[in-house]
């Protein structure tokens, strides 16, 4: 099956979703919601814009819908902790919204995102990275987790 809904619209439907929720869902109370949420937003935004920095430098695009534009394989820096750093500061984005609206709806959501980029953005990615690079990327891919 082949859905192709940018990643970053999904993160934003998905956190709409939980400030809609927190209308008619109760949420629950939790000691300093506000400061780890705001700790949680920038170390999302950091995770997902330190890898797009490193995608410019290496002259190769970050639009994941597009393959034919994918020139080199980076895989270092942040490259060498995480596959996929940008869909991890997604998810970490996301979970930031969990923490500001606590409720039971909200806390269903990264696992939405999680399922959602896994079967129909990474593997699909995966698949065309490894047509492109061949051995160099199973080498990376042996050698570097998917997500951390």
């Amino acid at each position: 099956m082949k859905i192709k809904i940018p990643p970053p619209l999904i993160v934003v439907f998905l956190t709409t979703l939980v400030y809609l929720s927190s209308n008619f869902i109760i949420g629950f109370e939790l000691p300093f919601r506000t400061q780890i949420s705001i700790l949680l937003l920038l170390i999302g935004l950091s995770v997902l814009f330190i890898p797009v920095f490193q995608f410019f430098k290496s002259k190769t695009t970050i639009n994941p819908q597009n393959f034919k534009n994918v020139n080199n394989l980076v895989s270092s820096g942040i490259f060498k902790i995480s596959r996929n750093p940008m869909y991890l500061g997604m998810l970490i984005i996301i979970m930031s919204t969990v923490v500001y609206y606590f409720n039971y709806f909200s806390v269903l959501t990264p696992f939405i995102f999680y399922f959602w980029i896994n079967e129909f953005q990474i593997k699909r990615e995966e698949k065309k990275l490894e047509e492109k690079f061949g051995s160099d990327y199973k080498k990376y891919k042996s050698k570097t987790r998917r997500w951390i």
